[in-house]
């Protein structure tokens, strides 16, 4: 009997319950099959533990943060917030393959058509707002508006999720504004999002992230993963390139961090 072939990606959806009868009986007989794979499967269930025992204190303080943490200057965010709250998922992906991510980045996308995220620091003295290079310092209580420029593919349509990750290993999406929302980017012009934010007092750093598609994203997937990339660079924010490779295999990706002072 030839061997049942399961992907990462369908073990991590059978382990959470979220297949179809027939995949759940595919990924059975590949488990009764292979037992390398029995094993990545009880290693999914350890890491969960793992992770509950471990972070279960800091995941129920960031069900109430994002009203705090950044505060946002319209009301549009206050919304999101509480629906990513109450989104946010009892477990965490690992290594879902979703985006391109490699060391050349050094935060932004190679080439002339490659996409631009942008972070400005509001209320300067003279007036003005800052683009804010990669690895700029920023202070607690600074308001930050971010924008970003894709280029349109040959169907003239990018759809993208644009989130950051703190020195507290907290996850915040930035857009869409809601977990239901249309993914679709606007193409060929800086965009700046509909709100700005101040920031809190999580410490060490702030790394935002573009993921960008050519077919629409699903917001859920793409937090999840992030969720877990985050635990992965907690304290070392130098292993974001390395990590987001694996974390987000096969899409385009930029980054940019800033780092607290």
């Amino acid at each position: 009997m030839s061997k049942v072939q399961v992907s990462t990606l369908l073990l991590e959806r059978y382990h959470i319950s979220e297949v179809t009868p027939e995949e759940k009986i595919l990924v059975e007989n590949a488990l009764a099959q292979d037992s390398a794979l029995a094993a990545a499967l009880a290693d999914l269930d350890r890491s969960d533990r793992d992770f509950w025992q471990r972070y279960s204190p800091n995941i129920r303080r960031l069900r109430a943060r994002p009203l705090v943490r950044r505060r946002p200057l319209v009301w549009g965010i206050c919304a999101a917030a509480v629906i990513l709250i109450i989104a946010l998922p009892l477990f965490i992906l690992r290594n879902t393959s979703h985006a391109t991510f490699d060391d050349r980045m050094k935060g932004t996308s190679a080439g002339e058509n490659a996409a631009e995220l942008s972070v400005y620091l509001k209320g300067s003295a003279a007036g003005n707002d800052i683009k804010l290079p990669d690895q700029a310092g920023i202070q607690t209580g600074n308001t930050i508006q971010l924008a970003y420029r894709v280029q349109p593919d040959d169907s003239g349509e990018r759809y993208g999720v644009i989130f950051s990750i703190d020195g507290r290993s907290s996850v915040t999406l930035h857009y869409p504004y809601s977990l239901g929302q249309n993914t679709q980017l606007v193409s060929g012009k800086a965009v700046p999002l509909d709100e700005a934010y101040t920031l809190d007092d999580a410490p060490d750093y702030e790394i935002f992230f573009l993921v960008i598609a050519d077919k629409p994203l699903e917001v859920k997937n793409v937090l999840d993963t992030a969720r877990q990339l985050a635990l992965q660079i907690a304290g070392k924010p130098q292993e974001a390139l390395r990590r987001g490779t694996a974390a987000f295999k096969g899409y385009e990706l930029t980054v940019l961090t800033l780092r607290k002072e």
